[in-house]
């Protein structure tokens, strides 16, 4: 009788953790189409900003392969912190490939958020993205140039960040 009250219990704490489990997975679903719009509308408003730092790495890099280091630059004093005293030669190296794997990562991105651009640029209302994330103009602003409602804008907005957010993660954004 004894053994039988004891799977019982446990039949019950296995099957109330099945049921939480679940119940977070549910929520977690329910939550992750927020979460990829929201990360899909910090991409998109960090696109510009992207844009110029990789130019800016690009004439960084141009300036060190031309010139190479400057003295008393930060750079050399980070790759002498780690203990060992590195010949100039290999801090140059050091420097020119971390600068070329940060422009190589930032132009990875870009090319991702311009290929999920892509897919929306024909839609008439492309211009509520483009007028939001990359130029700053505000919903109202851009109700007039349309012209439209700005509720319109703002709904407009919603749907196409969301078919850029699906390109972006697949079904999470779903």
């Amino acid at each position: 009788m004894a053994k039988r009250q004891k799977k019982s219990d446990i039949e019950k704490i296995i099957e109330r953790a099945v049921k939480e489990g679940i119940e977070a997975g549910r929520k977690q679903a329910e939550r992750a189409p927020l979460d990829a719009y929201r990360a899909t509308e910090r991409r998109l408003y960090a696109l510009s900003t992207l844009l110029k730092k990789v130019q800016d790495d690009r004439e960084k890099l141009q300036e060190l392969e031309q010139h190479g280091l400057h003295e008393r630059s930060r750079d050399i004093i980070r790759f002498h912190r780690s203990g060992q005293r590195l010949s100039y030669e290999e801090i140059l190296e050091a420097l020119t490939l971390d600068i070329r794997a940060s422009i190589a990562a930032d132009e990875t991105e870009i090319e991702t958020l311009k290929k999920a651009l892509a897919q929306i640029e024909s839609d008439p209302y492309y211009p509520v993205v483009k007028g939001r994330y990359f130029e700053g103009i505000s919903d109202e602003e851009i109700a007039r140039q349309i012209p439209c409602d700005e509720r319109t804008v703002r709904r407009h907005r919603n749907r196409l960040v969301r078919v850029v957010a699906v390109w972006l993660y697949g079904a999470e954004a779903v």
